[in-house]
């Protein structure tokens, strides 16, 4: 099995591709821990690192919305 790198932009990029339309990401800091094989406290600093970055938004307890999504849906509906 192949292990997967926690780093930042791997863990944001596991974020963004599991997200649902509206942006948001339903899961918690020990479904990320399990993904990663990393500690629940090492996957809970990442992503109170993310919402201090301003790249994600804590909503409830295991819900999440990535900031900027509505960007991203801009960019890909331009005519080509």
């Amino acid at each position: 099995m192949k292990k997967k790198y926690f780093d930042w932009e791997s863990v944001f990029a596991h974020i963004w591709n599991n997200a649902d339309e509206d942006g948001l990401w339903g899961d918690d800091n020990a479904t990320l821990a399990g993904e990663f094989n990393v500690s629940e406290d090492e996957a809970h600093a990442m992503l109170a690192q993310f919402c201090h970055r301003h790249l994600i938004e804590k909503l409830l307890p295991g819900k999440y919305a990535i900031e900027g999504w509505q960007e991203r849906e801009d960019s890909a509906e331009e005519p080509k």
